[in-house]
């Protein structure tokens, strides 16, 4: 668990530097990740799920 949370921080990391902020949900899944509540397929699957909704939301703003 411990090599797992120093990706996820050194990922992290690397992506705020390129001016990235994650949202909560994302943080979250990757927690949960971390301990092992979810596998990375499950949080992968979220995360496809989250961004295509946010498609259908802005889709459907724009009409």
């Amino acid at each position: 668990m411990a090599e797992r949370r120093m990706r996820l921080e050194q990922a992290l990391a690397s992506t705020r530097i390129d001016g990235h902020q994650p949202g909560a949900e994302f943080l979250a899944d990757m927690e949960a990740m971390v301990t092992g509540q979810l596998s990375a397929e499950e949080v992968r699957r979220r995360i496809v799920e989250r961004a295509q909704e946010a498609d259908r939301r802005a889709v459907v703003g724009r009409r």
